[in-house]
């Protein structure tokens, strides 16, 4: 897979899907070698993809399947899943969790607590997008406690990675792990 493997995959579920609302992992085996120019995959992978619009990927299922079948040479896609998760209030980010404010990405290393709020006023739109109404209880903050990881492979965010704790209404904290994938 070449290097830029990530922003690929991201800008073509992003054309699929005619939208953003979605997050998705880095490769997931146990058989991966990462080189200058690329990553050596062997036998199968995975990329897990988030979204709180499922319904998004279930009405696209079959261009979702054609589109990423067909964009690297000789990967084969062999099977799409959709699984709901618990949610969590701790565990490990796989795919980055990002904030924006103003539209500018937020740095968490630098200001973990305005990206937190940035991050709480962001899944208050999501979920005012999917319910048409905000949630009553709107407590709602984000901490990486160990491993903290950052990653700017897509223009409009910068990720982080890491061993994460919320502390949130169940509607917020429901909406993060929708958002976001977690371990």
């Amino acid at each position: 897979m070449p290097s830029s493997y990530y922003s690929e995959v991201y800008e073509a579920l992003k054309s699929l899907l005619a939208t953003e609302q979605f997050t998705i992992s880095p490769i997931r085996t146990k058989n991966k070698k990462e080189v200058e120019d690329g990553i050596w995959v062997f036998e199968d992978f995975r990329i897990y993809l988030a979204t709180p619009f499922l319904e998004l990927v279930t009405q696209n299922i079959l261009k979702i399947y054609d589109g990423l079948n067909s964009l690297f040479d000789s990967i084969c896609l062999k099977k799409i899943s959709c699984r709901t998760k618990q949610p969590k209030a701790s565990g490990i980010l796989l795919s980055g969790v990002f904030a924006q404010k103003d539209g500018a990405c937020l740095e968490y290393d630098r200001q973990p607590e305005i990206f937190s709020e940035m991050l709480r006023r962001q899944l208050l739109s999501i979920y005012f997008q999917k319910f048409g109404a905000y949630p009553e209880d709107k407590r709602f903050f984000f901490v990486i406690k160990d491993g903290l990881k950052k990653q700017h492979l897509i223009e409009s965010r910068i990720e982080y990675f890491g061993k994460y704790e919320i502390f949130a209404s169940k509607e917020l904290l429901e909406m993060f792990c929708q958002t976001f994938c977690v371990k």
